[in-house]
Order: structure tokens, then sequence, then C-alpha cells
């Protein structure tokens, strides 16, 4: 899943006395990526990218939307502000902009964006201060409460979005006295507010839910980026073609791009053997998929971590796991070291289990908060402890709750075909089993499933990009738009709600590490790993690389094409 998103907070660097949000990485992470594979491309081609799905749901702004397969297709066409690079930085975008946005002022907080006059969508109406006000009002949590956006972070506290120089200068201001450290992460993904007015009054609650929907169920036909949606064959594929009216730096040189639903390992080998489809990538790549183009000759090959991380989530809709103690005794008894050597294992041999919810190894502000609780060590002793002095019995090999009700049986929930998910599930399984929990892995694939909060227990990844506090608030907070479990605690709410209100972000992040220790404390999330993402194009191809941030692998489709 795509926000499913992770988001990692780096360094800011400082010129000219104005706040740049383009960050510089941490020691570990490797930089000089944003120049592989690149060559000079002649006209001309299509490209076939392997996908697990076409997009579910259209609307990149929705809790419900915000995912990869959407992701893949909607980032071509909706511009964003900021976009992540494979060097695992946040770069302006140039083609949008004519100079980097500014925070030109602390407080009020006010951010100015200045538009390129060429900047349209498809239908010649220029991009502009209508497209950021949409935005803001379908996200604040103020203007339309029907709207269930991914984040309200940043946009809850703006007080006004507006325009000069007819709308291409746009002035964000937030209100007196609070403040956001992420505000680079706002008004990803534009959607054209004229064609939103068309399904409902935008000044209205119910016009912003009218067009919020009807962005979720109507395929896209605008566009403000380099390609445009021709045709789409639902659970087969999806076809871009340049948009005519691109006003960016680098025009398509491809003719095509094709997203096409290929989810069998063996299937997708021989594809990619017989140059049916030319590349794919992963953040859940499979020993399968690994070994399958490994060696095969006239691909390009990569496997690298980045911002993406497996955890397993408890749901506190459950009224047996909105206790707490059984959460912990669960997590304890989870054993990551054997999930990890019989999924990842198999063929990263490096991958170490994780400890932070907010940073990964080597950021400055990782810390380990996980170890000390003894969550993911698989000491059933410990776990039975935990449960026992709580009340907790087993009788005939079920475990029951102190009020002697026996805890029902537990869903694991993963995608058909998601062979690695479903091994952790039945590891758990096999692991809870000793502690007299029963656990029943099952596939599912209704659209929603997560944003429904319709299982127990679940394992999925954070995709991220380069900032971090506000995605945390939505995903650790009561009520936030991505914490599917529904995890309420009143001093995380307090901490992460500071950190989200101070441009300090070393002050920020210790306020999210401390949070965290609640958090993981509370065992709601347990993080299994730093993730690897699989990358594999076809050698003919130029200027396809490894992305594995939100950003993804077509944040430069533009310049794809067929080697000159």
């Amino acid at each position: 899943m795509l926000a499913p998103v992770l988001n990692i907070n780096l360094r800011r660097r400082q010129s000219d006395g104005r706040s740049r949000r383009r960050r510089s990485l941490s020691e570990g992470f490797t930089v000089e990526l944003n120049d592989s594979n690149r060559a000079a491309v002649k006209p001309g081609g299509t490209y076939v990218h392997a996908v697990g799905n076409t997009p579910p749901n259209w609307n990149l702004l929705s809790a419900a939307g915000n995912v990869v397969d959407t992701g893949m297709v909607l980032q071509l066409i909706t511009p964003s502000p900021y976009v992540a690079f494979p060097d695992l930085e946040h770069h302006w975008n140039e083609d949008l902009f004519t100079r980097e946005p500014e925070l030109v002022a602390a407080d009020p907080q006010t951010i100015v964006y200045r538009l390129r006059p060429e900047a349209r969508w498809n239908d010649g109406v220029p991009v502009g201060v209508e497209d950021f006000r949409y935005t803001w009002r379908v996200s604040s949590g103020h203007h339309s409460p029907a709207c269930l956006p991914s984040t309200h972070a940043g946009y809850e506290l703006v007080e006004s979005v507006e325009g000069a120089d007819d709308g291409r200068t746009i002035v964000v201001t937030l209100a007196p006295g609070k403040s956001f450290p992420d505000w680079d992460a706002m008004f990803s993904y534009l959607y054209p507010a004229h064609i939103a007015a068309r399904a409902g009054d935008l000044g209205t609650a119910d016009g912003l839910a009218a067009a919020f929907a009807s962005f979720a169920q109507t395929v896209p036909t605008w566009s403000a980026g380099p390609y445009q949606v021709e045709h789409v064959e639902p659970g087969v594929e999806v076809v871009l073609v340049p948009n005519p009216n691109w006003y960016g730096r680098v025009a398509p040189s491809l003719d095509r791009v094709v997203f096409r639903v290929v989810t069998d390992p063996v299937a997708l080998a021989d594809a990619v053997r017989q140059r049916a489809v030319h590349g794919m990538s992963t953040p859940q790549p499979t020993k399968a998929l690994v070994d399958a183009f490994r060696d095969m000759p006239g691909v390009r090959y990569e496997l690298r971590q980045g911002l993406v991380w497996e955890h397993v989530d408890l749901n506190t809709r459950n009224p047996f796991l909105a206790d707490a103690v059984l959460r912990r005794a669960i997590f304890t008894a989870i054993d990551r070291d054997e999930i990890l050597a019989e999924t990842i294992g198999t063929f990263h041999p490096d991958v170490e289990p994780l400890n932070s919810h907010n940073f990964l190894p080597g950021q400055p502000a990782y810390r380990d908060v996980i170890t000390g609780t003894g969550q993911g060590s698989g000491d059933i002793e410990a776990a039975e402890r935990l449960l026992y002095a709580a009340g907790y019995k087993v009788r005939d090999g079920l475990l029951h709750a102190p009020d002697g009700s026996p805890v029902g049986v537990l869903r694991f929930r993963h995608a058909p075909g998601d062979l690695m998910r479903r091994r952790t599930g039945e590891l758990v399984r096999d692991q809870l089993r000793r502690i007299g929990l029963e656990v029943r892995v099952e596939p599912t694939d209704r659209p929603g499933t997560m944003v429904a909060g319709d299982y127990d227990i679940v394992s999925f990844n954070w995709i991220g990009n380069p900032v971090r506090v506000g995605p945390a608030r939505d995903m650790w907070t009561t009520d936030g738009g991505m914490n599917y479990g529904r995890f309420s605690d009143a001093e995380v709410d307090r901490l992460i709600g500071e950190a989200n209100e101070t441009l300090d972000l070393p002050k920020a992040h210790e306020l999210l590490n401390r949070a965290d220790e609640i958090l993981s404390r509370e065992a709601y999330s347990l993080p299994l790993c730093q993730k690897p993402s699989l990358l594999v194009v076809d050698d003919r191809f130029a200027n396809v690389r490894a992305n594995p941030t939100n950003g993804l692998v077509i944040y430069n489709a533009q310049e794809w094409g067929l080697r000159a």
C-alpha cells in the first residue's frame, strides 16, 4: 500500500536565511541514485509495467484511495509541490513552479507558491489557487466532515489559502500561534477544482463531499501531468498516453505507458523474458521473484532498501484486543526472528528486526523502543506471565478472558496470492497457539478492508517520503486517517500534536520518540523490518530507476524511453 505512507524527517538545509525543504540524508543511505540508468532516448515505443491491480479508487486524497495501485497512475496526472526521489530526498517541482516554495514567515506560518504561467490542466484551464483551496477544504476536517482524507495533518491548522497574480501565486497562512513542520508534504496530488465543481458546490459541505466521492468513482479524463489516461480495463490494465498540453521541461518520448496486472510470479517472469512486459517494481518482493530475475539476461535488476517497512497491527475494535494486556502478550509471543527468517530472509539474509515506528536505522532520530518491551521476542513464558497476572486462564487449550469468556478466533487477513504475508500469518497462528489463541489466516480482496477495519490482525508495509511528523499524526493518533485499528491514547495524541505544531525538527523528533515509547508499550503495532524493494527493467529502456519512497518508480516517467 502507498500511504499506508511512512514519512521520515531528515535534516533541513538553510540558505539565504530561508527554510529550504530539501533535506540531506543521514549516514547509512546511498545518495547518488538519481542518475542511475540515465541515457538519451528516442521517440516512440510502448513501455509495459506490471502491477498488482488497477486503481480500486481514483481519489489519492482519500484514506481509501491512497494506495500504491492508485498512486502508480494518479501521480502521473496530479501535480505535487514536492516529489520524493531515489536519493530519499524531497525535490521541489520545477515543472509546476517558477521557484521553490518558500516559508516566508513563522508566525503566522506563511508559505508562498509561485506557479509557472504555463502550468495548465489538459483542457487548458490554468492550475491555480482554487485547486490548492479544494485540497485544503476536503483535507482539513473542518469544511466537510463527510470527506475522509488520508491526512488532516497541516490542513487543519490552515486559516486561509489566498491567490494573487490571477491565482498563480498562492499564499497559505496557518492560524496565529500554530506551526506545521512538514509543510512540504502539503498539497500533494492537486485535483482540478473546476472539475470538482461539476459534481457539487465547493462552497458547501455537501458539495465538497459530492466532489470528493466523484473523484473516487470516476476514471479521470483530466491531467496536469506528463501523461493522461486513455483506457482502463479494470483488473487488466491502464493505458496512458502523453498529455498534449503538458507544460513541463521534458516531453514524454514514449507513445504509451501501460500498467498491466500480472500477479503470478511464474507468468511475470515469462512475460519479462518474452518482452511482453518491460518492467516491474514492488515493495513486496518474494523469493520466487528475486530468484526469477536475479540472473535473467537483458534486464536491469535492483534490490535495495529505502523508506519501506513491514509491521503487524492489531485491531482495537475487537473487544478482546481492546485490552492492552492481551495485545502485549500477543506481541511478546510473536517471534520476529522466525518470521523474518522464513519470509524476507529467504532472499535478503541481512534483514534485521526494526525497533521504531517512526525512523529507520542510520537516521539520527532512530531510537530502539521495542527491545526493552520484550515484544517480538517469541518469549512464551513471559507472555503467559502477563496473561496469568491479569486473570487470563487457558482451559481445554483455549485462552479465556478474566471474565471467563473464551477469546474468540482472531482473523489474520492478507491479499489473495500474497505468499509472504500468508506465511507470516501461518507463523503468527502457530506462535499464538502456544498461548491458547486460535488464529485463522484469511485472504481478502475486498477493497477498503484496511480502512473499514475488517481484520483482527494484519501485516502490511508503509511506503514513505522524506517527511515524518505529519504522517505520525495520521497513523498513531485518535481518529487519524491511517489509524486503521483505531488505537487511542491521550498522551500519544498530546505528544504527536505538540510535534506537529513546532518548526523545531529535533524537538519534533524527540516528541515523536517519546510518543513511540508509549505506543510501543501499548502494543498496537509491531515493526518487523525495513523492507527491500525490487525493480526489474528491460535493458532497452532508459531512465527507469528504483525509488523506494512514496514517489514510486514513476516519479520521472516523462523521462522514460527506448535507448537512442
